[in-house]
């Protein structure tokens, strides 16, 4: 068996509470349209929702906050949005725990569908991440992918020089995060931090489950 070299890890909901990007597209997003556009904040839910729904999480579109800003007529206000948003970012105590216990042990980097916009939020929210984080990979702004799908991961791991065999990737999402690493020969694992059964509780049970060598 090919000794661990990689572990890869999702952002919103593994690293980082999901708290943030909630906050930024179904608050502030509806409610700078509702400043915009003279119309109440419940009926610009309404309209906000629609177009998300609209374009959907295949498309790229869905992933970048500029094309959002820039459609609903308020572009020049993303810089402030992310900015509120990110007074939300907090990193979860197990993931600090796993980032210290793993550091110099195997190489951490971020695989996430996150915009560079909100990666660069969380880093200057959470600048410890610099500390432990050798390389961040963000599939629609890197790569221009919609989600997560198998060829994302094969991209990260040329990208890596690494075999899927010296890789794990660790994330929330049942498809994108687990799945999808899966059907290209990479170990994955699902946190789901909510008493689903299917995965584990939290970072910290999955330390035990690397087999890391001395």
């Amino acid at each position: 068996m090919a000794r661990l070299r990689v572990v890869s890890l999702d952002l919103d909901g593994t690293l980082v509470s999901r708290n943030y990007v909630d906050y930024f597209w179904l608050e502030l997003v509806p409610q700078l349209y509702s400043e915009r556009w003279g119309v109440p904040l419940e009926e610009s839910k309404k309209l906000v929702f629609q177009a998300y729904e609209e374009i959907g999480p295949g498309d790229i579109r869905w992933y970048r906050p500029s094309y959002w800003f820039e459609r609903f007529g308020f572009p020049d206000k993303l810089s402030w949005a992310l900015s509120r948003a990110g007074e939300l970012v907090f990193l979860y105590e197990d993931a600090a725990r796993f980032l210290r216990r793993l550091s110099g042990k195997v190489e951490l980097v971020i695989s996430t569908s996150a915009s560079r916009e909100f990666i660069e939020v969380v880093f200057q929210r959470v600048p410890e991440l610099s500390k432990y984080i050798s390389r961040v990979f963000s599939s629609s702004s890197d790569f221009s992918l919609a989600g997560k799908p198998p060829e994302f991961f094969l991209r990260v791991m040329e990208k890596l020089g690494a075999k899927a065999e010296e890789v794990v990737h660790i994330g929330d999402d049942e498809v994108h995060d687990y799945e999808n690493p899966r059907k290209v020969g990479i170990r994955a694992f699902l946190v789901t931090r909510s008493g689903n059964p299917n995965g584990f509780e939290g970072l910290a049970e999955i330390i035990e489950q690397l087999a890391l060598s001395p």
